[in-house]
């Protein structure tokens, strides 16, 4: 891992240490260590010396699980007074090395993969004129450095390697977040399309029902079957979007806004060849009609809407543009246009599949251009 990396995580103290660091535990073994020299009669224990050995234990144990109890990373304030303490014993003549190991793994927790290798050689550095001071030979000095280096070395490897699993569950913690809120986002965009048409049908079909109720009673009674037909179509449909399995039509969606625009009083008049068979894209393209249609009921105040189909070489259908004559879609700067959420939602289905959308305000009207990968 980067060394800028490495400081970031241990600037910003959000990594929670006992379960990132439980390794650490496993260091203590270190003071099995310490009664060593006692043991194989080197020198005698006095009682005074168990007796500070065990407090020196103690202060330690508290430096050392610090960051355990108040949530944060060793500094240089630990690091300096593990050491410390380990020269502090040297008069009970215990291995008093091992705590001078102890900070050399602290280092590795330093905020900088600079200051950490300079703090760990500073106390080398200490530890080999400590021992020139105390009359001891090379060959007792090293095994000291030695097994400080080594420590190090594992605990920064260790420490890298915790590290980069912490931002492994981070970056899938943010990936199923993601996941979940394009979902949340590919429903909302299905509901508003299928909703939005429907409800602007169910409108405009339940005020000319209400019209012709007193003059027409006949087609009255038929536009209501019709609207109760529509209402569980578009129960249905709103399930399967629920549910992941919405499968637009274009076919079907063409026939639906025919019948849609008819009974708004707008006349369709349909350029170039029908789809005669639906396509993985057209489900897209189906939705994409469907709410363009609908903003054309809404908002164009057309009398005649033009829908025309631009086919691949295959005779696949990758286009549509549909343009009304409606007056209050009055000469405007296309930067000028505001999106709704059905023309975001629109945008961004097609972006999805590698397609795009157009909007062209025209002297007479307006005119929308949908297309997918052809």
């Amino acid at each position: 891992m980067a060394a800028d990396s490495l400081s970031r995580h241990l600037a910003d103290r959000k990594t929670p240490w006992p379960h990132f660091n439980q390794y650490l535990v496993a260091y203590l073994s270190y003071l099995l260590f310490y009664p060593v020299p006692w043991l194989l009669g080197y020198h005698r224990p006095t009682l005074a010396g168990v007796l500070f050995s065990t407090a020196a234990m103690l202060v330690f144990l508290l430096v050392y699980f610090a960051p355990y109890r108040k949530d944060r990373y060793y500094g240089y304030g630990e690091i300096i007074l593990t050491d410390l303490i380990g020269y502090a014993c040297a008069w009970t003549h215990g291995d008093w090395e091992v705590y001078c190991i102890f900070a050399a793994g602290m280092c590795a927790r330093l905020p900088g993969k600079r200051q950490s290798i300079t703090m760990v050689i500073l106390l080398q550095v200490v530890l080999i004129i400590s021992g020139h001071f105390r009359h001891k030979t090379t060959l007792e000095v090293i095994p000291g450095a030695f097994f400080s280096i080594i420590t190090y070395m594992g605990t920064l490897v260790q420490w890298q390697l915790g590290i980069r699993n912490f931002e492994l569950r981070e970056a899938q913690n943010e990936i199923r977040t993601l996941a979940t809120t394009a979902e949340r986002e590919r429903i909302a965009r299905d509901l508003h399309d299928l909703l939005g048409h429907s409800l602007t049908v169910i409108s405009v079909k339940a005020e000319l029902a209400d019209r012709l109720f007193t003059s027409d009673a006949p087609r009255a009674r038929q536009e209501v079957a019709e609207i109760s037909q529509i209402a569980r179509t578009s129960l249905r449909e709103v399930r399967e979007a629920v549910a992941g399995m919405n499968g637009a039509s274009l076919q079907r969606e063409l026939d639906r806004a025919r019948k849609a625009l008819n009974t708004a009083g707008i006349t369709l008049v349909l350029n170039g060849h029908a789809p005669s068979a639906d396509q993985p894209q057209n489900s897209v393209l189906a939705l994409a009609l469907r709410e363009a249609v609908t903003n054309v009921i809404r908002h164009s105040d057309a009398r005649t809407c033009t829908l025309t189909f631009q086919q691949n070489a295959e005779g696949h259908i990758h286009t549509f543009t549909l343009e009304d004559d409606g007056p209050l879609q009055a000469p405007q700067p296309a930067r000028s246009i505001v999106e709704g959420n059905g023309l975001r939602g629109m945008r961004a289905r097609l972006a999805a599949s590698g397609g795009t959308l157009t909007l062209s305000p025209q002297p007479q009207g307006f005119k929308l251009t949908a297309t997918t990968l052809p």
